[in-house]
């Protein structure tokens, strides 16, 4: 069980998803799957979460849909690392479409946007979030040129 003050950081970090849940029914399943999330969810559960994660389709501008995701997608990557693959789209696509197309400049940005952010709130990422974007993204290299590459070949097309 977690303790209030966790509780409360919680949904100061996803009130913009759990707002949005009041309209959207896969924003409110979303955020209701993350309060649970942990190291112990099971297969299931997190296949449920991606799957409600995909089917939130936010659409607005790309600084925006980055900025939506980029809490959801760090925290359930600390918890759970092998959706990257599922996830880190959500992250790349957008800065890729503002023209960052170099692995080392696409961590720097991430990371440069979550300072930025939370100047503006402390709340805006979870505790887990911040240490996954310090000490999990820049291990990534490999996967971030895949996504970055996927961008390149999406826009060929």
């Amino acid at each position: 069980m977690k303790k209030s003050s966790e509780c409360s950081e919680f949904e100061k970090t996803f009130s913009s998803l759990q707002k949005m849940g009041e309209r959207f029914s896969n924003a409110k399943n979303t955020f209701e799957l993350l309060k649970e999330l942990n190291q112990e969810t099971n297969k299931f559960q997190c296949d449920l979460l991606i799957s409600e994660i995909h089917k939130i389709q936010y659409h607005s501008n790309t600084n925006s849909y980055f900025l939506f995701y980029f809490p959801i997608v760090s925290h359930v990557l600390y918890h759970k690392p092998e959706y990257e693959k599922d996830l880190l789209k959500y992250l790349i696509q957008p800065n890729f479409a503002n023209g960052i197309t170099e692995t080392n400049l696409m961590i720097a940005m991430i990371h440069g946007a979550m300072k930025f952010k939370l100047d503006e709130d402390e709340f805006y990422l979870t505790k887990e979030s911040k240490f996954w974007v310090v000490n999990e993204l820049p291990k990534l290299e490999k996967e971030i040129q895949r996504e970055i590459d996927i961008c390149w070949k999406e826009l060929e097309d």
